[in-house]
């Protein structure tokens, strides 16, 4: 796989309700595309998700209980929590860590585990950047610059054409949130506005942004504007790790 011709959408689900993860999935088949899928926890739809030869599952550990001194419900180390992640999808090879959490020793737990893609450097992009992945502890580290909640923190407003522009060179990893997919939101504020209903499907369809350029638009344009210049969609297990040995 070149990285000059291959885009690599990603998705965290940071515990997103069975209905949106039923958006996505459906958002993914009429587009044909395919994804890596970073899972927190079991779903009603997780089998379709498997049985999908364009979909990879990936783990979404949640290390922030840990660092703020919160960890319970049996998730009381690093190990556990991989642990419960691996249960849920027990051959996952790739990872990305709720908040980008990761460090030296983390990283080796994610090779004892069985991880060998790592998605936790994210790295604004701009015009004339050449990046490639590199390894550590045997775990391919792989950046990216794209991620909608940032997109909507107002850093980087641009339209999805720049990031295909042929001056960056580096593999072209977006990632998205089928939350914020959904809402189509336009600020991160929208989202705080439900987040005491994450789950209460009929607060969510009220709170879908209609009305200006939102995540959804994005994606939406990110797609089309692929199709049009000749990029192909790929998975980020398709990424050869020979190149950079």
């Amino acid at each position: 796989m070149e990285m000059k011709n291959r885009i690599y959408l990603t998705f965290d689900m940071d515990w997103a309700c069975d209905e949106l993860m039923n958006f996505l999935y459906n958002l993914l088949e009429e587009n044909g595309l395919s994804a890596t899928v970073n899972i927190t926890n079991d779903f009603a739809f997780m089998e379709k998700y498997k049985k999908n030869e364009r979909i990879d599952l990936g783990i979404h550990p949640n290390f922030n209980r840990l660092i703020d001194g919160i960890a319970g419900g049996g998730v009381n180390d690093k190990k556990s929590i991989m642990e419960q992640c691996k249960r849920v999808v027990p051959n996952a090879v790739v990872v990305r860590s709720h908040a980008l959490f990761s460090s030296t020793p983390v990283t080796k737990i994610f090779y004892d585990y069985g991880i060998r893609y790592e998605l936790n450097c994210y790295l604004e992009p701009c015009k004339g950047m050449c990046i490639y992945p590199w390894f550590l502890h045997g775990v391919l580290q792989i950046p990216f610059f794209y991620e909608d909640d940032i997109y909507l923190m107002g850093r980087s407003r641009n339209k999805p054409a720049f990031y295909l522009d042929h001056t960056i060179k580096m593999y072209r990893v977006f990632n998205f949130h089928p939350i914020h997919l959904f809402l189509n939101s336009e600020s991160l504020e929208r989202y705080e506005r439900i987040k005491e209903n994450y789950h209460n499907f009929s607060v969510l369809k009220e709170n879908v942004n209609h009305d200006s350029y939102g995540i959804l638009d994005f994606f939406r344009e990110l797609v089309e504007t692929v199709k049009v210049q000749g990029y192909q969609f790929g998975k980020i297990t398709e990424i050869e790790e020979r190149v950079y040995s």
